[in-house]
């Protein structure tokens, strides 16, 4: 306690009595200066404009102790008002600060009348004698125990969280006795007792709220938000400002007591998803999750029977949309499933054809759902992503939707134009949202525009403008919490730069750095794209000096990317590190993530496997080769046309369009009438090896659906010809391929079921 003797609170404790308190912390400037950056920060904090910023005037300080005296309270309410007249007469621990409270003239003991007349002119140790019916020597060692006791929790240092979202209430709660008269303008006793000072508290609240973030201070701000009680204004300050936020300890207490609050359903959606953003900037991938998980759980009970009306449908939406941001890095089925829904629940909740008939916020929320879908497709090389970037710029140019849109879609139109080689339109982008983002104040976007721009810089081999973005992004890191998608993403861009000049220690350096930030943060997509780069950073320096050592950890980090996207069934980057080793020590080839054709794009397994067995029947091959090659292409179609039949199906089940597409499902059948014999002839070989298995029908419909229809199997479609649940369909799928009746392919969700060649030439 060095830094404040209990001799210096003495000091400004006997000046407060005797009104001298402004002179003698005019005395010592300096040291008043370095204590209110200790200690008047939380106060700071929850006093907007109630009180003065000039930590020489006294009223800082008087308010300081008073909240800090209350927090010794044995009762736990915070703040000096209300105490009651039993607690005066206890000899206990209540005497101590109600002494010195007393003797600075903060409370008012509750002498009788004919005590207070008598004692109209005494000191206060006069009265607290006359209260206690003791002598002064008590007294004014109780009024030392409370100076004690003050000086020691304001000492305490405010690192827990709790703690000082405690300091902090109590500085309300005696804040709230001094505004009470100024927002009613009525006396203090009557203005404490008006039914109507909460509501002008609120709008007090919403005013500071504005004026800190006017101010870009977060912290205040996520104050004033959460005691206004708007749910919607604390998730936007959250998001824009997680990055200061992260690091305050008192954050998460805060979100806790908010979250204790009797909120509405739009509320809670607004505070789990404002606690997933906080625990992204942080790095807690689990955190994270539950947070949009609750969120989507929370929209979705909100009116559990019945249509989803506007209002869930809303909700959803939102939820839906976060939920997706979590899965880009991670699972992109899931994150591609959970976009796509959060953009027909948002055209649920009203959305019409026409923009300017539209709801301002229902409308970015769909178009920030419409950029987030195509930036799926733009980080998978899909051209599909332009018909939403254009869909979701005609619905900014018809009516411009907030910053915070614009300047999200500004990213994803720069990253499609990275992708497609146009490096001069695809700077204009990313500037464009740069210097939006920096007007918002959106630190973590800035970072991300930032780590973006190092890539754009590189790949144009303008390496110090790379080199500069990227520094950006490392000191705000020492400063404030940045998401580790971010910081690996601009390690990984910042080797990349290196690698486009040859510098390829310096680039296998970065892309180490940022696969250890991925690895830790469970990014698998970071991680594969890390070992993918590593793999061909080692390839090219061993091609250039020859060291044997940089082959086997260029094939070691080609294996470990591979092994990535096989788990994650990507069939693009899986041909990419196939090809990888013999395309950098063979013939150069263009960067991988460049778009690709529509229909490769959407069907890349099928359309290679065409490729190859065209360039096979290029060359002078046997009548059984050319047959082989001949069937090998007709399965490969027959996949895309089930494929595409599936997705039809699925959006006929899910909107009820059964009766509206029968006539045209059924003219599908004709197509594969002429291999119904086949059919027959592989029934008797299905009886004699699964007979134990399925009975007449089944196997009939299954046949069926592998022969009469494009030649693929799901689980789920397994499950509805079969009439059994999704589990036991998997299982019987399992058995069918362990007796060489199936073949699986793919992994996960993509995981179908095709007739082994050996089965298929049995049948026909």
């Amino acid at each position: 306690m060095a830094w404040l003797p209990e001799a210096a609170l003495a000091a400004y404790l006997a000046a407060q009595r005797q009104g001298r308190a402004a002179e003698l912390l005019a005395q010592r400037p300096r040291y008043v200066r370095r204590l209110a950056r200790r200690l008047l920060s939380p106060l700071w904090r929850v006093s907007g404009n109630a009180v003065a910023t000039d930590v020489l005037a006294p009223a800082p300080w008087d308010l300081l102790l008073r909240a800090v005296l209350s927090e010794l309270r044995p009762d736990g309410v915070l703040g000096l008002g209300e105490v009651g007249d039993a607690h005066w007469h206890e000899a206990g621990p209540w005497r101590p600060p109600l002494a010195l409270a007393a003797q600075q003239a903060w409370i008012e003991p509750p002498l009788t009348g004919a005590q207070r007349g008598g004692l109209a002119d005494a000191a206060p140790a006069e009265r607290l004698c006359a209260l206690w019916d003791v002598g002064p020597s008590t007294v004014y060692r109780a009024i030392d125990a409370g100076r004690r006791r003050l000086a020691q929790r304001l000492a305490q240092a405010m690192d827990d969280g709790e703690a000082l979202l405690r300091r902090q209430l109590a500085l309300q709660a005696e804040l709230r006795r001094q505004l009470a008269p100024a927002l009613m303008g009525l006396p203090q006793a009557q203005a404490l007792a008006a039914p109507a000072w909460p509501g002008r508290l609120t709008d007090w609240h919403r005013e500071q709220a504005l004026r800190a973030l006017a101010a870009e201070d977060g912290a205040a701000a996520l104050w004033h938000l959460g005691h206004a009680g708007d749910a919607a204004g604390l998730f936007a300050c959250l998001q824009r400002h997680a990055p200061v936020l992260a690091r305050r300890p008192d954050t998460d207490a805060l979100l806790r007591r908010l979250g204790a609050l009797p909120l509405d359903t739009g509320a809670r959606v607004s505070l789990a998803l404002a606690q997933a953003a906080l625990a992204r900037v942080r790095g807690d991938d689990d955190g994270e999750r539950q947070g949009c998980e609750l969120a989507v759980r929370q929209a979705a009970a909100s009116s559990p029977e019945g249509p989803v009306g506007p209002d869930r449908a809303l909700l959803l939406g939102r939820a839906y949309g976060a939920l997706g941001r979590y899965h880009e890095t991670r699972d992109k089925d899931r994150a591609l499933a959970c976009f796509q829904e959060s953009a027909d629940f948002l055209r649920q909740a009203g959305l019409p054809d026409s923009a300017g008939a539209a709801d301002g916020a229902l409308l970015d929320e769909f178009v920030n759902t419409l950029v987030r879908l195509a930036w799926w497709y733009v980080l998978r090389n899909d051209p599909r992503a332009r018909t939403l970037l254009d869909r979701a710029q005609a619905l900014q140019d018809a009516q411009p939707r907030a910053d915070d849109s614009q300047a999200l879609l500004a990213q994803a139109w720069g990253e499609y134009w990275r992708r497609t080689g146009d490096l001069q339109q695809a700077l204009e982008c990313k500037y464009r949202a740069l210097q939006i983002y920096e007007r918002l104040g959106d630190q973590t976007a800035v970072l991300k525009t930032c780590g973006n721009l190092a890539l754009l810089h590189g790949e144009a081999r303008d390496l110090p403008r790379a080199q500069a973005y990227s520094q950006r992004v490392f000191d705000m890191a020492r400063r404030m919490h940045v998401e580790p998608e971010t910081l690996a993403a601009t390690q990984l861009n910042l080797g990349a730069a290196h690698h486009w000049m040859n510098r390829w220690d310096q680039a296998i350096d970065h892309y180490q750095q940022g696969l250890a930030i991925a690895q830790a943060a469970g990014l698998r997509l970071l991680v594969g794209r890390a070992h993918y780069n590593l793999a061909e950073s080692c390839y090219k320096r061993f091609q250039a000096l020859g060291d044997a050592d940089d082959e086997r950890r260029g094939d070691a980090h080609a294996a470990a990317s591979l092994a990535v996207w096989q788990a994650e069934g990507d069939p693009v980057p899986t041909e990419a590190t196939q090809r990888l080793k013999q395309e950098v020590l063979g013939q150069p080839v263009d960067t991988v993530d460049r778009l690709l054709p529509g229909e490769l794009a959407a069907h890349f397994p099928e359309w290679m496997a065409v490729s190859r067995q065209r360039a096979a029947l290029a060359l002078p091959l046997s009548p059984e080769a050319q047959v082989a090659a001949h069937l090998e292409i007709a399965r490969a179609y027959l996949a895309v046309s089930m494929q595409e039949r599936e997705a039809a199906l699925a959006l006929i089940e899910r909107h009820a369009l059964g009766e509206r597409f029968a006539a045209a499902l059924q003219g599908l059948h004709g197509t594969f009438d002429r291999a119904l014999h086949r059919e027959q002839r592989l029934g008797a070989l299905w009886r004699q090896r699964a007979a134990d298995l399925l009975d007449d029908a089944a196997r009939g419909a299954l046949l069926g659906q592998l022969l009469g229809e494009p030649g693929l199997l799901s689980k789920r479609l397994a499950a509805e010809l079969c009439a059994v649940s999704p589990a036991t369909a998997s299982k019987l799928l399992g058995q069918l391929a362990g007796r060489g009746l199936l073949v699986q392919q793919g992994r996960g969700p993509s995981t179908r079921y095709r007739l082994p060649d050996d089965v298929v030439a049995a049948g026909g």
